[in-house]
């Protein structure tokens, strides 16, 4: 493809841009065709060093010599070298076992990535019920899975302002019948796409295109150049390719579902990977205006650098506990909206997006992303028809939680209401020295979330919605229910909220409760790993707890780290049984030996390190709800906050 690939095609107008596409599609995967050689392989294929290689292929040798000269002194050399070689190959497992544990990272999905490999089974999807009966084929399984997902790709029919529908509709007419000149279009160059393709992951699944990252990586200059060519092309005529706007689907089931019903399965969408980074191309250039015009708000936490599930479950746990020490009542709202990605309204969406005063050429080339697209599903090597897409932000796109979060910017906001968001989960708050005055502020925001989900058309689940009212004292006076779209809301003793379980006391019971569960749970799928019989060293056994079993345990420590001592040590017990099953230690064994031993710290050592860790970086951060948070850093009052798990005796800002 060096030479034989022109690096400044000739595109004129929208129609060669989807020609240009197609003939780079088609010669990448020429290019991959003619450079890869077929290979029968019979048995597991494993790749093993040269220095390992070597000495099997001298084995061989020798071996070959003995059998034609019949002299012991071959035999006891091919012997010997197949014991090193034996042990070789031991050691050359334990270090890929121990390079693999060890590339986990807390603070992505790498640790719930490697969970799942030791859980996922291989599922095989039973006939499925579909509207006219019961689907036994592939191509029937494709379909009804097509057909359901077609449903789901539709606006909520439910709220409904009409009047308001008709005013965004007629705005998106006369913005698209009278178009202003795009300026200031910032184009890439082919060091951006240089940057961009050394940063995919190239394990990621290919899309319909078939291009693997893989191949993107070893692309040359010359292809790189026509790239940007074509995404400059693209910048200039406010344009998203055809080609790159359909996905193909996978179906994976949702746990503890009845998998006959085509409605219990997760889409997964499969999109070009040419496609995407033009995607982030486009996320780069929105990103920056969403940052010059202040449009995502503070207090949403999700999809964004530098904050996490953790920060905004500190705000709640702050403000509780600020309640609690002030005698207040802590009443919470947490909501939960239905499809809220699947049925994002399209013309909602391009009305504020013309509000906000994005610049035009982003508007109109987001108006052709998110219309037209289609998708395909894709069970057993067979393909469903095409579907379509009427509403949503593309499943798989980079481009989705940005333009989700854009969506719900204008979210309603009072002085008396705490929001806290993070993606699609979201939870109001409201304090006071009464109850009927948190219960009548919480009512009023309902009707304000009411109001704004009718305008744009925002399905909440009311059956999932929870509300908790946080207080210390005991009460047998019942409370008033709160109205919700004609329904009432009953208060609740706990809930989940950002895998953390909150009670109405904050004593954390149930959540550790929940954490043994969960905990040995996954141990039971870790024990032919990390069991007397494991092949792993003691070293390998240590680095699993440490990277897939220790974060299920202290997952939000820095929070439920508050609990009585009671219930904090329920962890160190599972911590303790744990380590003597990794080292099979006798009955007699202290457990202070074992984690000694093993240079493992306890449940309390590990929080405060991991508090202090935390801590000590919110003073730099760049969110003014987050460096809010350094003000409750003193233990001055009855009831302490989160920050009493770093065991600092001085606080980082004074009270």
């Amino acid at each position: 493809m060096s030479t034989s690939f022109p690096m400044n095609p000739n595109i004129q107008n929208i129609k060669y841009i989807d020609e240009a596409i197609t003939k780079l599609n088609s010669a990448i995967l020429t290019a991959i065709n003619l450079a890869s050689r077929s290979k029968l392989i019979n048995g597991n294929y494993r790749k093993l060093p040269p220095n390992i290689v070597k000495m099997i292929t001298l084995r061989n040798q020798i071996r070959k010599r003995w059998q034609q000269t019949y002299d012991p002194r071959y035999r006891r050399t091919a012997n010997r070298l197949t014991n090193q070689i034996r042990r070789e190959i031991r050691d050359y497992d334990q270090e890929s076992w121990k390079e693999w544990l060890m590339s986990f990272n807390q603070e992505d999905n790498s640790i719930y990535i490697a969970a799942r490999k030791f859980s996922r089974k291989y599922i095989q999807i039973p006939p499925i019920l579909d509207t006219d009966g019961i689907k036994y084929t592939p191509l029937g399984k494709a379909k009804a899975f097509k057909f359901s997902l077609e449903n789901s790709f539709q606006t909520n029919p439910e709220p409904y302002d009409g009047a308001h529908i008709d005013e965004v509709n007629r705005a998106i007419r006369r913005y698209i019948d009278n178009p202003k000149p795009s300026s200031n279009i910032k184009l890439t160059s082919p060091q951006e796409i240089l940057s961009l393709l050394k940063r995919i992951n190239p394990r990621k699944a290919t899309g319909p295109d078939g291009i693997p990252n893989k191949a993107l990586k070893q692309i040359p200059t010359n292809v790189i150049t026509f790239i940007t060519k074509i995404c400059n092309k693209c910048l200039l005529c406010n344009y998203f390719p055809t080609i790159w706007r359909t996905a193909q689907v996978l179906m994976s089931p949702k746990p503890r579902q009845n998998r006959k019903l085509p409605g219990n399965y997760r889409p997964i969408s499969l999109l070009s990977n040419i496609g995407k980074i033009f995607e982030k191309i486009i996320l780069s250039r929105l990103k920056e205006e969403c940052h010059d015009l202040s449009i995502i708000p503070n207090e949403q936490y999700g999809f964004r650098a530098g904050h996490g599930c953790i920060h905004q479950l500190l705000r709640v746990a702050n403000t509780v506990t600020q309640g609690f020490n002030h005698k207040f009542y802590t009443g919470g709202v947490f909501l939960d909206v239905r499809k809220a990605f699947d049925r994002m309204w399209h013309n909602g969406l391009i009305y504020k997006l013309i509000k906000f005063k994005i610049p035009n050429y982003l508007i109109v080339i987001l108006i052709n992303y998110l219309r037209n697209r289609t998708f395909r599903v894709k069970l057993n090597h067979t393909l469903s028809d095409i579907g379509s897409i009427k509403a949503g932000t593309p499943q798989g796109s980079i481009l989705s939680p940005l333009l989700y979060t854009i969506y719900t910017s204008d979210f309603p906001k009072t002085n008396q209401i705490m929001n806290c968001f993070f993606a699609d989960d979201t939870a109001i708050l409201a304090q006071g020295s009464t109850i009927n005055y948190v219960i009548h502020t919480l009512q009023n925001g309902l009707n304000n979330i009411e109001k704004w989900c009718t305008l744009w058309r925002v399905a909440i689940n009311t059956d999932k919605t929870h509300a908790v009212m946080f207080r210390k004292d005991t009460s047998i006076k019942e409370l008033k229910t709160l109205s919700f779209f004609d329904e009432d809301l009953t208060w609740d003793k706990e809930v989940k909220y950002l895998g953390l379980i909150l009670d109405d006391k904050l004593t954390f019971r149930s959540h550790l409760k929940h954490n043994t569960e969960k905990f040995w749970a996954k141990v039971h799928l870790l024990i032919p790993l990390i069991g007397r019989r494991s092949p792993l060293t003691l070293e390998n056994k240590l680095l699993l707890f440490k990277q897939v079993l220790r974060p299920i345990l202290m997952y939000a420590a820095q929070i439920w780290g508050l609990a009585a001592f009671s219930n904090r040590k329920k962890a160190q017990i599972l911590q303790n049984k744990i380590l003597r099953i990794i080292v099979n230690a006798p009955w007699y064994v202290r457990n202070s030996v074992i984690h000694n031993d093993l240079k493992i710290q306890t449940r309390d050592e590990f929080i405060k390190e991991l508090s202090r860790n935390y801590f000590q970086k919110l003073v730099n951060h760049t969110n003014p709800t987050v460096l809010d948070q350094i003000n409750y850093t003193h233990n001055n009052g009855k009831y302490a906050f989160p920050y009493a798990t770093t065991k600092w005796s001085t606080p980082l800002k004074p009270p």
